[in-house]
């Protein structure tokens, strides 16, 4: 696979990016049934491939119907890029391969979803 074939690429998850908050103070357990909730969901729309050998930038956008704090919102979308790994999407989650946005928008609960779109590697980070 090429940058180019993954820079647009948009896939919707019907499940909303945890709190942060939620997963750290409960048992290491609930992380992991999270974790493998968003790799089903994921597995789902991408297909598993070969591991990517270019770095890969990406916008998270949770549509929820309660905002949360930035920093939760990063915590809690943690499961993502651990799958995108597992999926052969992502290299690694170090700076060096991965870049990431995240935004939140307020929805009606029964809008509740998360968009995980691929964008264009902008180089500044200077690799």
């Amino acid at each position: 696979m090429k940058p180019e074939d993954l820079h647009g690429l948009l896939i919707t998850i019907q499940r909303r990016v945890p709190s942060q908050n939620k997963s750290q103070y409960s048992h290491w357990r609930n992380y992991t049934r999270e974790r493998d909730a968003w790799y089903v969901l994921m597995r789902s729309q991408l297909t598993p491939q070969d591991q990517v050998d270019f770095p890969v930038r990406l916008a998270i956008r949770s549509f929820r119907n309660r905002l949360v704090d930035y920093a939760n919102l990063v915590g809690g979308a943690k499961p993502i890029p651990d799958c995108l790994i597992k999926l052969g999407y992502l290299k690694d989650d170090s700076p060096k391969w991965f870049r990431c946005t995240y935004e939140q928008f307020q929805v009606p609960r029964a809008e509740e979803r998360t968009e995980i779109e691929f964008l264009a590697w902008d180089g500044l980070l200077g690799d």
